[in-house]
């Protein structure tokens, strides 16, 4: 799952899902969600799904997106403002809840309660 709530988000998510490229065979890409931001503290998040496929090991995976996400801009100082922030829902067979993921939105999604699209995966190679 991407997401943005800052600047230009569909920007934001663009080059993050080019970057992901490089490392995750990309299968299926969702349509644009507006979010709003659970605390009220920051602005609404736009996010996106995508399913793929990888070579890479789940902690070599999540080091990965965290670069990426530093590359292209998130300051982890400021949490209310997240240029680009990028987690895995799914890995192979198993459900990925990192302890960040406290959304009510995100948990809905992993919980399979509120899928308007399908639950992205990203399987293993």
């Amino acid at each position: 799952m991407l997401g943005s709530n800052t600047g230009d988000r569909k920007a934001y998510l663009d080059k993050a899902s080019e970057a992901l490229r490089r490392y995750v065979d990309i299968t299926a890409l969702s349509d644009d969600l507006d979010n709003p931001d659970f605390t009220g503290k920051g602005p609404d998040y736009l996010n996106r799904l995508l399913t793929g496929t990888t070579t890479h090991g789940l902690s070599s995976l999540k080091e990965t997106l965290r670069q990426i996400e530093t590359d292209l801009g998130r300051d982890r100082a400021n949490p209310q403002s997240v240029a680009v922030d990028i987690d895995i829902v799914v890995y192979g067979d198993n459900v990925v809840k990192p302890s960040e993921y406290t959304s009510p939105p995100c948990r809905a999604l992993l919980d399979g309660q509120k899928n308007q699209c399908p639950l992205p995966t990203i399987e293993k190679k």
